[in-house]
Parts: structure tokens; sequence; C-alpha cells
């Protein structure tokens, strides 16, 4: 292996093990020596790669962001579907990744814990936000929401409903293993965001 594949192969121990412990402990519970420690990283190889904490958590919502983007991009490109249906996808596949991927669920807790004191620990929902937002206003313009429905309300249930299934389960009021993209399925069969649709739509 080249230094420069180590060096990257170390770059991504870290950015994983920030990634679990951002989203097990919170932003205030992990430290740099912690990171560290948890990838089998020498402190000084970690400086190597972030000279701060903010920097990894920078990282690590910026690769959260591309897991968003790489299921944007690959459904709208092969998909098709109409944007509720897309919008139904990304919801479900958002609700996965809180349960599978570290760097979905750490940046949503920075978000949760950090995100009043500093926009920078927004990166993630933002970008996540701007897309629900995106499919609802494709959805209004193909004529796939009722006339009753406004945009702006029907982001804020998409988002309330999503971001409140989230907090349930950190928050411990729910089993820590509900399958909430299970459950965000069923949800959807009872949040009127359209007229009435194919069931596979929902």
């Amino acid at each position: 292996m080249t230094k420069q594949a180590r060096a990257e192969q170390t770059r991504l121990l870290l950015l994983d093990a920030a990634a679990e412990l951002l989203h097990r402990d919170g932003y205030a519970a992990t430290s740099m020596v912690d990171i560290a420690r948890q990838a089998g990283v020498t402190k000084g190889g970690l400086y190597f790669h972030f000279s701060s904490k903010d920097e990894v958590c920078d990282e690590v919502q910026g690769a959260a962001v591309a897991v968003l983007q790489e299921h944007v991009d690959r459904v709208d490109r092969t998909n098709g579907a109409p944007a509720l249906r897309r919008l139904a996808e990304l919801s479900r596949a958002l609700m996965h990744w809180l349960g599978v991927d570290p760097k979905v669920g750490a940046s949503f807790r920075l978000t949760r814990e950090m995100g009043s004191k500093d926009a920078r620990y927004v990166a993630f929902t933002r970008a996540w936000l701007a897309q629900v937002r995106r499919y609802i206003a494709e959805a209004h313009d193909a004529g796939e929401l009722s006339a009753e429905v406004l945009p702006d309300m029907a982001t804020l249930l998409v988002v309330v409903t999503c971001v409140g299934l989230e907090s349930v389960v950190a928050s411990g009021t729910i089993p820590a293993d509900t399958d909430l993209s299970r459950t965000l399925s069923e949800l959807w069969r009872v949040i009127e965001l359209a007229e009435p649709v194919p069931s596979t739509v929902r």
C-alpha cells in the first residue's frame, strides 16, 4: 500500500470512529483523544488529518451529505417516478440510514445539540430539507398535491414527522431497535399529502 493510500485509509478510519462516537455520545462527550483511540490511531496521526473536533464534524456531515446526494442522483436518474413517490423513498431511506449509518445519525445529533449555536452543525439537515422542498415543489407543479395542501405546510409535515421519529428513538421514548423505515411507511398511509394515488406510491 502506498503512503497516500495508507493516509486515506487512516482518514476514513478516523471519520468512521468520529461518526460512531458523535452519534452515540454526542458532541460534548466526544473528544479528539476519544476519536483517536476509537480509530486505533495516535493522537499525532489524528491531528495530521484534522486540526480540531469541529473540522471532524464538518467532514462527518460532508460524508452524510454525499450519502444523501448519491441516493437522490440515483433515484432521479433511474426511477422516473412521481415526485411524491421519490419523496416517500427519500424519507424511508433517511430512516434506514439513521439505523445503519453513523454519519447520518451523527449529523442529526449534531443539529439537535449544536444547531442553535452554530450553523455549521446543520449542514446535512439543511441539504436534506432542501431536497424535501424540491420534491414538494415538483409535486405541486405536477398537480400531485391536493389544491388544499400548501407546499410549505407539506414540507413542514414531512420534516416534523422524520425529525420526530429520530428524536423519540434518541430520547429512549421508543425502543432503539425500532424499524424507523417501516414505521414511516405506515405513517405515509395515514398522512394525506396528496389526492388518492396508487398504494405503491405510499
